[in-house]
């Protein structure tokens, strides 16, 4: 039997799949992860959206071809034609990713497909912590929920908690409303990548709402201390962008890059010189190298310093603050002069491992860059985007778990990104209600009673405000695809629980957002259509800076174990390039991607120094507990040639209890063995504020796998 008489032909549910994605018309599209062998020839379609992997807010364009299906309806086959997403690439037109996108951006497209998602809403039938749950109606959940949560805003909407991502858009607008119709406090956040001690340094010292934005591209000589800006920080696409153009964007110009920075990050290894700093010291750094620029007379406009922070650095001992660092004053003393003679200087400071004194360390550099004369000019420091609805607030989220009854989850995971000893666990099985939105059951949507998945991004209307821009930006994406299965929006599960309770709420659409915004020469299809919206910054009139206020003292000591002879190591997590915050572990793309340290696939290892491992009789690939006053893990170790003697250091991601099956189970989460310390200004979980202890185990070496060869034989298969 020939195959086209074994099949009816289905007549087509996504007709115009060629149709320009701008037009007028919208196109139904089921999305199907199918084989190049079974598309069908024709033409393409890209489609905008935004990248929601992290708070970047990247624009992307959406890959979308024909193919085919079999389907079986009442005891035939029918082959229906069907759109596949085959492609996720940078918004060409989008400042932020200029067309480019990083691994994780790539990787949404299996978010999109997993074959873990939560396809329906979700009723826990088991105990709390277990995952185990049954698929009920949306009118069951929702009538459930509105119930439960009414009975707690009548007795105490202060006690309604909800937690979620740290971007501002369409979205937290839509969440914003919702808490205040419940009288309810506004959201927080306990995303490990809020980096709220840089928005918080930005408004002490200038008065900006925002992460400012670093002008590398037009800058000469720049100076970077503890931003990961290439790895895991703020915004890695538009950075990197911005890299290649100091370097080779200019003709007959290559900028110079120092990084200074408390282990071998992927920028650190990008720079014409690195400065091993001890973890912590960077105010003290930033405060050596201001005191010695004031000193050789290259302070471009040493008036904009509040006269107390002026006195407060000429007061301050070189040598002294050099010795803290580690670092020779000689060495400071060049990179110093070059900095200051240099036509176009830039100091790039953030907190990719935030310690208790990491505000200071920020204000410290702004304060450098009020007098280098780079305020708001070109090469310099610029104005933030500003958010133009307020970002979830970050601050002591164990402490307002413990005091709430009703808890909402929107892709937090506090089980995961807050320490052991914090008490999340316990917290979570005593609250009397909880919601998750999650699309995926991860370690803290193991608790929750309900769970009401949201759309995939692809599948939904958003607009997002981009986390750094070169000038204001929102970014805009609309569903061309019909949801693959039986989710919703998270605007449209609020308004029905809202409308359930009695309350007015209508949700925060992508073009109500936006079109209050829109100049007189654009509109709202327009904006669709280019997937966003982009205004260049104003420039500034004459010499007009913003103002510089004065900061608490630039340099203050950092908090840790006391207890230095049994825990001699300093522990750093880090924001990883694969994982981010531990959200990107579940996708076997970002499992496979080999660490940019270890090479390391499938499982983060710990980066120990070469003399400390010698003389604890590690060599890498033998398994080690690393142990805090708190807890301990287990881990495969990494000799790293380029680690500082006395730090240890892991990448954040693995060591998931539940996060589908290719996360749950595997490797260790550094997180669990941190103490309880907060950046005292913000509330952020001090990532650098724990010392611990390791040593080596009687295990034989396996489950580490590396991608190098040269790791692969000096690990314990190669001569050991």
């Amino acid at each position: 039997m020939e195959r086209r008489s074994f099949f009816k032909i289905l007549s087509s549910v996504s007709a115009g799949v060629a149709a320009s994605s701008c037009s007028n018309k919208t196109d139904t599209l089921i999305p199907l992860l199918v084989s190049n062998t079974e598309i069908v020839p024709g033409e393409e379609q890209w489609h905008p959206s935004v990248c929601s992997e992290c708070s970047a807010g990247c624009g992307v364009i959406v890959r979308v071809m024909e193919g085919e299906r079999t389907v079986e309806r009442q005891g035939h086959k029918f082959r229906e034609r069907i759109a596949a997403i085959k492609k996720i690439e940078g918004n060409p037109l989008d400042p932020v990713s200029g067309g480019r996108l990083c691994a994780r951006g790539q990787s949404a497209v299996q978010s999109l497909y997993h074959p873990d998602r939560v396809t329906a809403p979700m009723r826990r039938k088991g105990t709390r912590g277990t995952a185990e749950f049954v698929p009920v109606s949306w009118d069951e959940a929702i009538d459930a929920v509105s119930r439960s949560l009414n009975i707690q805003q009548s007795a105490d909407p202060g006690k309604i908690l909800f937690l979620t991502r740290p971007e501002s858009g369409s979205r937290s607008a839509t969440i914003q409303n919702f808490l205040s119709a419940l009288n309810a406090p506004p959201p927080l956040t306990c995303s490990l990548a809020s980096f709220a001690v840089e928005r918080k340094a930005s408004e002490v010292v200038f008065g900006w709402r925002g992460v400012p934005v670093y002008n590398l591209a037009r800058a000469r000589y720049v100076l970077g201390v503890g931003a990961d800006f290439l790895g895991g920080w703020v915004s890695p696409v538009y950075y990197a962008r911005q890299f290649g153009e100091f370097r080779r964007g200019r003709p007959g110009v290559r900028g110079r890059f120092i990084q200074a920075e408390s282990r071998m990050s992927l920028t650190a290894a990008s720079a014409d010189e690195w400065l091993p700093l001890l973890p912590g010291s960077e105010p003290e750094f930033l405060t050596a190298v201001t005191r010695l620029l004031l000193d050789a007379r290259l302070a471009r406009d040493p008036e904009q310093l509040p006269p107390a922070v002026l006195n407060s650095i000429k007061s301050a001992d070189v040598a002294s603050l050099a010795r803290i660092c580690g670092l020779n004053v000689n060495r400071l003393e060049r990179i110093t002069r070059d900095l200051g003679e240099s036509d176009a200087p830039l100091v790039i400071s953030g907190a990719s491992s935030p310690n208790t004194n990491s505000l200071h360390a920020v204000a410290a550099a702004h304060y450098l860059n009020a007098l280098l004369g780079n305020i708001g000019r070109p090469g310099g420091i610029l104005a933030p985007n500003q958010d133009l609805s307020p970002l979830p607030l970050v601050g002591s989220v164990s402490e307002k778990l413990k005091a709430s009854n009703f808890l909402l989850l929107d892709y937090q995971n506090p089980v995961y990104s807050l320490p052991a000893a914090a008490g999340a666990r316990e917290t979570l099985s005593q609250l009397e209600m909880i919601v998750s939105f999650s699309p995926f059951i991860d370690d803290s949507s193991a608790y929750a009673d309900w769970i009401l998945p949201d759309h995939h991004a692809l599948e939904t209307a958003q607009a997002v405000v981009p986390a750094v821009a070169p000038g204001s930006a929102i970014t805009v994406g609309l569903p061309f695809i019909r949801p693959l299965y039986d989710t919703r929006a998270l605007d449209q599960t609020l308004v029905a629980i809202a409308h359930k309770m009695g309350k007015s709420l209508e949700p925060v659409t992508p073009e109500r957002y936006v079109k209050s915004l829109l100049p007189p020469d654009q509109t709202w299809d327009q904006v669709a259509c280019r997937g966003g919206l982009w205004q260049e910054a104003p420039k500034p009139v004459g010499n007009e800076v913003p103002r510089v206020a004065e900061a608490q003292a630039a340099h203050s000591e950092i908090a840790v174990s006391p207890d230095l002879a049994r825990f001699p190591f300093y522990f750093q997590p880090y924001l990883s390039l694969q994982f981010h915050d531990g959200s990107g572990a579940n996708l076997p793309w970002m499992q496979e991607l080999p660490d940019p340290v270890s090479s390391a696939m499938w499982n983060i290892p710990v980066e120990i120094d070469p003399q400390s491992a010698a003389r604890l009789d590690i060599r890498t690939g033998d398994w080690v507990r690393v142990q805090s006053p708190y807890s301990s893990f287990e881990a495969p170790a990494y000799v790293y040639p380029a680690a500082i003697p006395g730090v240890v250091s892991m990448a954040i991601g693995d060591g998931h209890q539940h996060y589908g099956r290719y996360a749950s189970g595997r490797g260790a989460n550094p997180i669990e063995i941190l103490a309880p310390v907060l950046e005292p200004s913000t509330g952020t979980l001090a990532l650098g504020g724990t010392r611990v202890q390791i040593a080596r185990l009687d295990r034989a070496p396996a489950g580490f796998v590396q991608f190098s060869p040269r790791d692969r034989e000096q690990g314990p298969w190669g001569y050991r």
